[in-house]
């Protein structure tokens, strides 16, 4: 792949691969580390990279960018810091909307890692479940039972939550 070529098709993918990044390490200022971070491995090997899977080949490195530096975080003890909620900006529409959004936004920061990473890529990226499954690491049924477990909970909790507890 050609430097123009990388730098046109990464320009593309840079938000979802930073949306991604967010999703997994709840963190606006690493994810955007972790983003640069992807691009500077995607630039050393841009002679060998292929244009066919590139989508792919992205957010599967960034999502072991990502992995690394839990696993660094674990290692040293620090927990996660998660400013998510309060960092993002406000979103337009209606205050249920908001409210909404932010019910949703918790009840997915609950779920187990796998349900939450597969639902942020099918439902937020918008990511085919073949996509999906090769990003990470396993096969399609896996990913669509995953994510509709994962769809199952936050409806779950977002009934139970609108519905005070009862």
């Amino acid at each position: 792949m050609h430097s123009e070529e990388l730098n046109r098709e990464f320009v593309r993918l840079k938000d979802a691969a930073y949306r991604y990044a967010v999703s997994l390490l709840h963190d606006h200022n690493e994810a955007a580390d972790a983003t640069q971070d992807c691009y500077e491995r995607l630039w050393r090997r841009r002679l060998i990279i292929r244009s066919k899977s590139f989508d792919s080949l992205v957010m599967v490195t960034i999502r072991n960018i990502c992995l690394d530096r839990i696993r660094q975080r674990r290692r040293a003890w620090q927990p996660s810091s998660i400013e998510e909620l309060e960092s993002l900006p406000p979103s337009l529409g209606s205050a249920e909307q908001r409210e909404s959004a932010d019910i949703i936004r918790r009840v997915m920061e609950n779920l187990p890692s796998r349900e939450r990473e597969v639902l942020h890529l099918r439902e937020c990226e918008g990511m085919e479940f073949e996509d999906i499954a090769r990003i990470v690491g396993s096969t399609e049924s896996a990913v669509r039972m995953a994510c509709s477990r994962a769809r199952n909970r936050v409806k779950e909790e977002y009934i139970k939550i609108m519905n005070y507890g009862v």
